[in-house]
C-alpha cells in the first residue's frame, strides 16, 4: 500500500504512523505553510523513523513520500524541490505536469519518481520523462481524478510497460489490494480510509462520516 498524499488531510504525524504501520506514507508539500515549515516537518519524519527503526530493528518500517504539484501554477514548486533534495526524500510524487524536469535532480540524491497519470498518453510522456513507477488515477480516485475504468487502464498500460504500477481509485479494503494485484499492480492507492486516522488533521465527524459511510 502507498497511502495517497491528501490536502489539509496528511501531517508529519500520520506519515510517521503510515510507515510504521508498513506502508509508504505521503503528504503534499503544500500542507506545509508557510513554506519554510516544509525542512522541520521533512526532519520530523526522517528523525522518528531513524529513532524507530534504531529501537525496533526488526520492524518492517517502510520509506515515506512527499507530493509535488508540478504545474506551473505553483510557485513553491522549485523551493521544496531543493528542500527535498536537502532531506533526501525517498519517493516524489509528481502531478499535474510532464515531470521531465523534476526526475534528474530527483535521482541525483538516490530518489525515485512516481508520477500520476490519468490516460494512456500521460503514461507514455511520463516514461518518456525517465519516471520509476506510475499511478494510475482511474475512476473512483479523489483529487484530480481520471474517468476510465481501473480495469482497463491497468490492462492497457501493462501492454508496454513491466515496472511498478500503482492504482488509485475506489481502494478502501483489503479485498481490494488483492483484486488491484490480480489486475496487474504492484501497489494499491488509499487515501479516505486514512482520513478517519487519529493522526489526520481533519474534525472529528467528518472522521465518523467516513467510517458510517457506505453504498446506498
Amino acid at each position: 500500500v502507498i497511502c495517497a498524499p491528501m490536502f489539509i488531510v496528511s501531517t508529519p504525524e500520520l506519515v510517521i504512523a503510515q510507515c510504521a504501520a508498513g506502508v509508504v506514507g505521503s503528504m503534499p508539500a503544500l500542507n506545509a505553510r508557510p513554506q519554510e515549515e516544509l525542512s522541520p516537518w521533512l526532519g520530523r519524519i526522517k528523525s522518528s523513523l531513524t529513532e524507530l527503526r534504531t529501537r525496533e530493528p526488526e520492524r518492517i518500517i517502510a520509506p515515506y513520500a512527499i507530493n509535488l504539484i508540478i504545474h506551473a501554477s505553483n510557485d513553491r514548486v522549485e523551493a521544496d524541490l531543493e528542500v527535498c533534495a536537502q532531506h533526501e526524500v525517498p519517493i516524489i510524487i509528481t502531478s499535474l505536469s510532464a515531470p521531465h524536469r523534476v526526475v534528474d535532480a530527483v535521482h541525483g540524491w538516490g530518489g525515485k519518481v512516481f508520477h500520476d497519470v490519468t490516460t494512456v498518453r500521460h503514461a507514455e510522456k511520463a516514461l518518456e520523462g525517465g519516471v520509476d513507477g506510475l499511478i494510475l488515477v482511474s475512476a473512483g480516485a479523489g483529487g484530480h481524478a481520471g474517468t476510465t475504468n481501473p480495469l482497463e487502464l491497468v490492462g492497457e498500460i501493462r501492454r508496454f510497460y513491466g515496472g511498478p504500477l500503482v492504482l488509485s481509485g475506489a481502494v478502501s479494503r483489503g479485498d481490494d489490494i488483492a483484486a488491484a494485484r490480480a489486475m496487474g499492480a504492484d501497489f494499491a492507492y488509499m487515501g479516505t480510509r486514512f482520513i478517519a486516522s487519529t493522526e489526520a488533521n481533519a474534525v472529528e465527524r467528518y472522521k465518523q462520516t467516513i467510517v458510517e459511510s457506505g453504498s446506498k
